[in-house]
């Protein structure tokens, strides 16, 4: 028994030293070669996410920098920042901020994320939208749900994009629009406690909040605007592009613009006192509406070519019968003077319509391939087309406005969409003294109109940040113009396409008049 012991003593270290090449042998085609296992890899220290006020970042790896668009924030000195990271912490200078930090971004800020004894540095951008900031809060929080009844007790506050503030106070707000209030981006009307100025526009308790939902490029109102205000138009409406926040909630890009109220800052004209009933008095001044809606309370549907007439001003609240008649006749004598080609050739009309509003209104009207000045829905005639009469003036039209969807779209570039068809604009043409003001008022406005793409570009850089948040948010789901599924730059440059195609075939076409 010994002796076998022994003889397993002197066996037993080759054998195990056999089953080691053996065993070595299935790992390789190399019998002979003996492969050591490789440590496990350590992952390397890396920042995969940063949030600021609870915004992802865009990561740039070329740069290793996290950019954020932060449309309502104008304060960037304090900014909440969380960090996901890969490592044992993350480092403002000295400073342990894994578990998250207010830090100031007004300007780039790096960081550093540390694992064991290595580290990888990062950089911090943000910005806001570089447009005005609009703050509502509604008692409560409350929504916004009646386009008929002021909400009240509502505070406004307004900053521009660097943090300083233009306006702050109470004000009454309510929904407005037709059609625009079902959409999913609501527009709405404001109303201040008491006159002022908001972002360089003058005075007044009336402004609106458009919402632009239908419109891809969200410029339409905005160039049709830059229109009027190039065309010789008493009055055209201004406005701004802002971000909007709603009890808290960021809300997207809206158009902060004026309403048409009678006002010497808006429409200049003399306002009608309460139950007016002096024949002098009863001259003047008036704010109607053509729009076949047709849904204020005071209207009526002109004698012979049925125009959707509604007073805007006076409102129902102050306006006489008297002057509801006054204004009907009046309308009735001008309708009659246009109807009857003997008295129409000798220039009656001139009387009664303002000739210089009604040229440089249709121009506007036309450039921008404007349908709603005439469309057969929801019944065939006008939509929002104003005009007003000054105390012992003519009817004037004016000021423009709702271009939002249906205005610059290639599909009408080469066609009249009012001119020949809408309101009294067919029967002016049979005159040929109007037409012949009509040519040279073309050709006086022809090369400012000319610039409008250059302003569209340049309003384009100006909202881009804002437009790829607002479109993100509220992606339009009909498909009216054509353009819903572009990109804002094809969308933009149609626009343009559109409204040059409607130049070139305009100058020719009024040339051959």
């Amino acid at each position: 028994m010994r002796r076998i012991c022994d003889k397993l003593q002197g066996v037993l270290p080759l054998l195990v030293a056999f089953i080691f090449i053996v065993a070595c042998s299935k790992e390789s085609d190399d019998p002979t070669e003996i492969v050591v296992p490789e440590p496990p890899v350590q992952a390397e220290a890396e920042l995969t996410m940063v949030h600021l006020g609870g915004i992802a970042g865009t990561f740039d790896p070329s740069s290793s920098t996290f950019s954020f668009v932060l449309p309502n924030v104008s304060n960037f000195k304090e900014v909440n920042a969380s960090f996901t990271y890969q490592g044992d912490k993350v480092l403002l200078g000295t400073t342990d901020i894994s578990k998250g930090a207010v830090i100031d971004l007004t300007s780039p800020v790096k960081v550093k994320v540390v694992k064991g004894t290595s580290s990888k540095e990062y950089t911090l951008v943000a910005q806001n939208t570089g447009l005005p900031i609009v703050r509502i809060l509604t008692p409560g929080g409350v929504d916004i749900t009646s386009k008929d009844n002021w909400l009240g007790y509502t505070w406004l506050r307004i900053e521009n994009a660097d943090g300083t503030v233009d306006y702050e106070g109470q004000i009454s707000i309510r929904g407005r629009g037709n059609s625009t209030w079902n959409y999913p981006k609501k527009p709405y009307a404001i109303k201040l406690d008491k006159k002022s100025e908001i972002l360089g526009m003058p005075k007044h308790k009336r402004w609106v909040l458009l919402a632009n939902w239908k419109d891809r490029t969200l410029m339409r109102n905005d160039a049709a605007f830059w229109l009027s205000s190039n065309s010789g138009l008493p009055y055209t409406v201004r406005g701004q592009f802002v971000e909007v926040e709603l009890n808290g909630k960021i809300m997207g890009n809206y158009y902060l613009c004026e309403q048409i109220k009678v006002d010497d800052n808006r429409v200049d004209i003399t306002e009608m006192e309460a139950q007016e009933h002096d024949p002098e008095k009863l001259t003047g001044g008036y704010l109607v509406e053509l729009d076949t809606y047709y849904d204020e309370v005071n209207k009526f549907h002109s004698n012979i070519f049925g125009l959707p007439y509604q007073f805007k001003e006076p409102d129902e609240e102050t306006i006489s019968d008297d002057a509801i008649n006054y204004f009907k006749n009046y309308v009735s004598e001008l309708e009659d003077i246009l109807n009857d080609d003997t008295r129409l050739q000798n220039h009656e009309y001139e009387e009664y319509l303002d000739i210089e509003t009604a040229i440089d209104f249709i121009l506007v009207e036309e450039l921008s391939n404007n349908t709603d000045i005439f469309s057969y829905w929801p019944t065939t005639g006008p939509h929002s087309v104003y005009m007003y009469k000054d105390r012992g003036g003519k009817l004037c039209h004016g000021p423009v406005w709702d271009f939002d969807y249906h205005a610059f779209v290639p599909a009408f570039s080469y066609g009249w969409v009012g001119l020949t068809q809408a309101l009294y604009y067919p029967y002016l043409l049979k005159d040929e003294k109007f037409k012949k003001q009509l040519k040279e008022r073309w050709e006086t406005k022809k090369e400012i109109f000319r610039k409008l793409p250059e302003y569209i570009d340049e309003t384009a850089e100006k909202i881009r940040l804002s437009e790829g948040l607002n479109s993100k948010m509220w992606p339009i789901t009909n498909d009216e113009n054509g353009d819903e599924k572009m990109s804002f730059q094809e969308a933009v440059d149609r626009m343009k396409n559109a409204f040059n195609s409607k130049f070139q075939w305009m100058d020719q076409q009024i040339k051959d008049l």
